[in-house]
């Protein structure tokens, strides 16, 4: 995996690049940053993935002001021309999801497809509000290494690779998370769903019963989308079932 620094209005954004084929741009969590798609790294014998530190995170310059989903979808897409990328599909983990959606919303000609993993186009239920008023309040109380250690906990076993993820997230600039979550908590693209007409897949835990509802709202309003549920795993697809879920992003962008 190469990184490459790109500096843009004064600001650096690291992308992680392997591979080479099909363009796939892999949008993280927060408090995880590029790290969070190591069990993708298989796909890269037939695809090219490109992950992006968020900003805040890993080695990308830190936010110094609130900020929407639609801002950072927007700075993405201006982003991905410098790395000589065209019409990507795009994964999006959990809030990542979230970017990922309004990136097929603003740019439908400039994306092959989506993967939505674990996503939601809103937050309605008291679970996840409550997730984000945690990760806010975490984020403002010097917390940011506490709950590095944690995610990588949940979605991790191998205590080396778990090591890891927890450096890497503990590089999170504290702002920038609490301006991630911030703008994840408010973002609600629902009704206008129905307006991507691109190939969807989206993927949850048959055990993550609390997402479920998203999952459901998100089958009946985008236009053109399949739902995978996987067995035996809750929310952290991405690690817990990566080749049951890697398989499936290979079929899917064959397919699409």
């Amino acid at each position: 995996m190469e990184q490459i620094l790109v500096h843009q209005d004064g600001k650096q954004f690291a992308f992680h690049i392997s591979g080479k084929g099909t363009p796939l741009l892999c949008i993280h969590a927060p408090c995880i940053g590029s790290v969070n798609f190591v069990y993708q790294q298989t796909l890269a014998d037939t695809y090219q993935l490109i992950v992006p530190d968020l900003p805040g995170h890993g080695d990308s310059s830190p936010m110094e002001k609130p900020y929407t989903i639609g801002e950072m979808a927007e700075q993405l897409h201006k982003l991905i021309p410098s790395l000589g990328i065209e019409r990507p599909f795009i994964l999006g983990y959990s809030q990542g999801a979230s970017i990922a959606l309004e990136y097929c919303l603003r740019y439908p000609d400039h994306v092959q497809g989506g993967i939505l993993v674990s996503g939601f186009s809103e937050v309605n239920d008291l679970y996840l509000h409550g997730r984000f008023w945690m990760g806010q309040a975490l984020s403002m109380l010097h917390g940011v290494p506490l709950l590095a250690r944690s995610i990588a906990s949940s979605h991790v076993d191998d205590p080396e690779l778990r090591a890891k993820w927890t450096l890497h997230g503990s590089k999170t600039d504290p702002a920038s998370l609490k301006y991630l979550y911030a703008a994840g908590h408010r973002y609600q693209c629902t009704g206008r769903l129905g307006n991507i007409q691109l190939p969807i897949l989206l993927a949850y835990g048959e055990q993550d019963q609390r997402m479920h509802h998203y999952a459901q709202m998100l089958t009946m309003k985008l236009p053109k989308v399949k739902l995978e549920m996987i067995p035996n795993v809750k929310h952290q697809i991405i690690t817990k079932a990566a080749p049951t879920f890697n398989q499936l992003c290979r079929t899917f962008m064959e397919e699409g």
